[in-house]
């Protein structure tokens, strides 16, 4: 899991692979979303969108997005990428956390009872 705040940008990489082999391939039609769960309901923040294939690379694709100001701290969110490739879908999913901005704020306390201490061992 990776952490961010609100407002930041976010890079995503997912490499996809053939299912025997587990070489990498390419695939059609590569696309990511992301959401989150409110209990049992899923909402979405980016609908599903192309990912960018890298250059010279096979199979890796990347995708980046701002987390916006509205979304919830302190969530899960899911990015999933699917791509299509020898006529199956392969799906890959990557999660990260969005941390109060307080959290960051290099003073040890996350604003809700968390503090870092380092000790020499």
């Amino acid at each position: 899991m990776r952490f961010f705040k609100l407002g930041e940008t976010v890079d995503s990489k997912f490499t996809f692979l053939d299912q025997t082999t587990g070489e990498a391939v390419d695939v059609t039609n590569p696309q990511y979303n992301i959401v989150y769960f409110d209990g049992p309901v899923e909402i979405e923040v980016v609908t599903w969108s192309t990912l960018t294939k890298l250059p010279g690379k096979t199979g890796e694709y990347v995708c980046s997005w701002e987390i916006p100001l509205t979304v919830p701290e302190n969530e899960t969110y899911f990015v999933t990428a699917k791509g299509t490739y020898d006529g199956a879908t392969t799906v890959i999913e990557d999660f990260y956390r969005i941390l109060p901005e307080d959290f960051f704020s290099g003073g040890g306390d996350s604003g809700t009872g968390l503090v870092i201490k380092f000790t020499k061992p």
